[in-house]
């Protein structure tokens, strides 16, 4: 019985690992749901483009250095969320300052724009920062057309999303 037991654990710890793949080329499809213990690749609404805008179906290609800063671009250049030359979430009480994540050429990404994957989770859900794994959409997007997505952020004079956004989860699709 303890050794079915532990056999168990260990193939279900194996399948995380696996799962937990972060590295090379791959899709980042927005995944609808607030709770990333239990989210699934199902819940998909959509993907990121090359620009970094939300799509509902236009997926780029994202590659992650394996090199300091281990950041994320696509053939459109370099992916942060601190290029000031995109939309602000002015809906948010903190969002002056939080701007949408998009790739260019021109822009030099730093080690803040950095993902990773939380260890031990069933799939590779994309955090930055302090265990941030959440993201903010205003709206779900059409039939060609992009909308922006955000960093969440919360504090106390703003504790949820604003009101008519969505909060995602960013979800890797290796691809090689």
């Amino acid at each position: 019985m303890k050794f079915t037991i532990y056999t168990t654990l260990c193939a279900i710890f194996a399948t995380a690992a696996v799962a937990q793949d972060f590295s090379g080329s791959g899709q980042i499809y927005i995944i609808n749901s607030t709770d990333w213990t239990t989210a699934t690749p199902d819940q998909s609404i959509g993907c990121l483009d090359t620009g970094g805008r939300f799509s509902e179906s236009s997926c780029a290609t994202f590659t992650k250095l394996s090199v300091y800063p281990n950041t994320l671009s696509t053939g459109a250049g370099n992916c942060s969320f601190t290029d000031s030359t995109q939309p602000a979430n002015t809906d948010n009480a903190y969002g002056a300052h939080s701007y949408a994540w998009h790739c260019r050429a021109s822009f030099a990404a730093t080690a803040t724009d950095a993902f990773y994957s939380v260890t031990g989770l069933s799939y590779p859900f994309l955090c930055y920062g302090d265990s941030n794994c959440y993201f903010d959409v205003k709206n779900i997007p059409s039939s060609n057309v992009t909308m922006p997505a955000w960093q969440y952020i919360w504090g106390a004079k703003q504790i949820s999303l604003p009101a008519g956004h969505t909060k995602v989860l960013f979800y890797w699709q290796k691809t090689s």
